[in-house]
């Protein structure tokens, strides 16, 4: 199924890639039409926790030419984010109808025709194209059915039932699990001043928002720093000798941070009782940081060590084995009694309801998540790309870039290997993610930490140079990048677009 000009091409999903890609499409001169199920914009944003902020700062979350219209917070809260993005739309007039759910997409000889039902009744339209942007954290948390959950007399919920921390207040609060959200209410849940036990099987790493007094996005989103993250494909021959040939190298690198981390969570107990040093010891993860620089990777809340180490959250290594009426059961034999458990343990696979049974196979069948040619097409797949897959810690300009891409593939300046080569590179990423990094149920839909050689790559297939903040080569290795560095990608490659007279060809790189 190819494209075929002007006709219209359908977004499923407005969250933040979604969004993004239909500004970038209509910058193309593309019609897109953006298809949301519920009442609001956001994606996971409209749905989330109560009192959640921003990982990122201000700075790194917006679209390329389109800043912040306010000032919000350093780490924006979740209104804020919801108040730029509904701005976004309105400011860029894009196509966004709210409340109208995708239930099925069928093939046909000109594109897809898409059904949907919103609160007149069940439609239909064709459309030339379909970007899938269902998000990858939006739906379906993981809520595992262990004996005895029947007879529990408290309550158990996810952190997405947290509308308000009053929820916490007088209550004996269990946190199952240990990624960003479970530490989340772990913290908040000792604000309130619940009783807390945190559960987890394994301690993770997460990052802090200041290491050794500097702002730790001088170190995540500089050239210096993600350099220095081993990827499954490198944009440089630099990079592929620093990681080939000098491997030493990186991982002592990474073994200093990690002694760093260490050395400011252990800075919480100095001075205090052996209780307080064995509390701390229980959430210090005893393997290596770079196997947690994935998808999981979160920024530690700044009170959750100092809680830990005043006893105000008592930790636990263990795993849940049941409920009885009145406490969670542990595998190790013991028992917390409870009145609240939350289950944050992430969340499920990605699901396409909507589409083919036989797609449908294709993407669901893998535990981790689906895997990509660019985290971007699916090679058996026609007509149909997806958008936000390409998770990473400098989301918006990934998605914007892949979009430009996307863009270049259906006016044809932009030839695609053969199915087979892609499907030889989705796989041996996939093979890489395993073997590289802890699993998550999204581990294959995500670029996480290696989001700057993703784009590298991305922007060199189009032609375009990576290296935004040159000619300042200090800048260039030190200066944290950010949504402003790529203003002017959609100009520069059309204006270098003019001068060709063959098509291009994405490098022969595995991303």
């Amino acid at each position: 199924m190819q494209y075929k000009n002007g006709m219209p091409i359908a977004i499923i999903g407005a969250g933040i890639s979604g969004i993004t890609t239909a500004q970038i499409l209509k910058k193309n001169g593309f019609q897109a039409v953006v298809f949301e199920k519920s009442e609001k914009i956001g994606g996971v944003w409209a749905v989330t926790y109560a009192n959640i902020h921003l990982q990122n700062i201000r700075e790194q979350y917006h679209l390329s030419d389109f800043p912040w219209p306010f000032t919000p917070d350093l780490h924006p809260t979740r209104e804020q984010i919801l108040n730029y993005w509904g701005q976004a739309v309105n400011h860029l007039k894009l196509d966004v109808r709210l409340n109208h759910e995708v239930i099925e997409l069928k093939e046909t000889e000109e594109g897809w025709l898409l059904r949907y039902k919103n609160q007149e009744g069940v439609h239909e339209e064709l459309f030339g194209y379909v970007v899938i942007s269902v998000g990858l954290f939006t739906e379906r948390k993981y809520q595992p059915a262990l004996p005895g959950i029947e007879d529990f007399g408290g309550k158990i919920i996810t952190e997405r039932d947290v509308h308000t921390l009053d929820i916490f207040d007088n209550q004996r609060v269990v946190i199952v699990g240990f990624g960003k959200s479970a530490l989340d209410m772990a913290t908040l849940a000792a604000k309130q001043g619940a009783q807390v036990n945190h559960v987890f099987r394994t301690p993770r790493w997460h990052v802090p928002e200041w290491i050794l007094g500097v702002h730790c996005t001088y170190a995540l989103f500089s050239r210096f720093g993600t350099v220095m993250v081993p990827s499954w494909a490198y944009p440089t021959a630099i990079e592929r000798f620093l990681h080939n040939r000098l491997g030493f190298i990186v991982s002592g690198f990474w073994d200093l941070v990690a002694s760093i981390f260490r050395f400011q969570v252990q800075r919480n107990v100095s001075g205090k009782s052996q209780a307080a040093q064995g509390r701390i010891k229980a959430v210090q993860p005893d393997h290596k940081l770079l196997a947690d620089l994935g998808s999981a990777t979160g920024l530690a809340p700044e009170d959750y060590y100092p809680f830990i180490a005043e006893g105000k959250i008592s930790p636990h290594r263990a795993e849940l084995s049941g409920f009885s009426p009145e406490a969670v059961k542990l595998k190790n034999g013991g028992e917390i009694p409870c009145d609240l458990v939350v289950l944050s343990l992430g969340s499920q696979t990605p699901i396409f309801p909507f589409l083919p049974d036989k797609y449908r196979k294709m993407l669901e069948t893998e535990p981790d998540g689906v895997q990509l040619y660019r985290h971007l097409l699916h090679p058996r797949i026609p007509g149909i790309a997806f958008a936000g897959f390409n998770h990473g810690f400098l989301h918006v300009p990934a998605v914007e870039i892949a979009a430009q891409w996307l863009c270049a593939y259906l006016r044809g300046e932009l030839e695609l290997p053969s199915s087979e080569n892609m499907e030889k590179s989705i796989e041996y990423i996939r093979q890489w993610k395993r073997a590289n990094m802890h699993f998550k149920p999204s581990r294959g839909c995500a670029v996480n930490t290696r989001f700057q050689q993703y784009i590298d790559i991305m922007l060199k297939d189009l032609g375009v140079s990576p290296y935004r903040k040159l000619p300042n080569i200090f800048a260039e290795i030190f200066g944290r990048y950010q949504p402003s560095d790529y203003l002017g990608v959609w100009e520069e490659y059309n204006q270098k677009q003019k001068s060709r007279s063959t098509p291009l060809h994405p490098l022969p790189l595995d991303t």
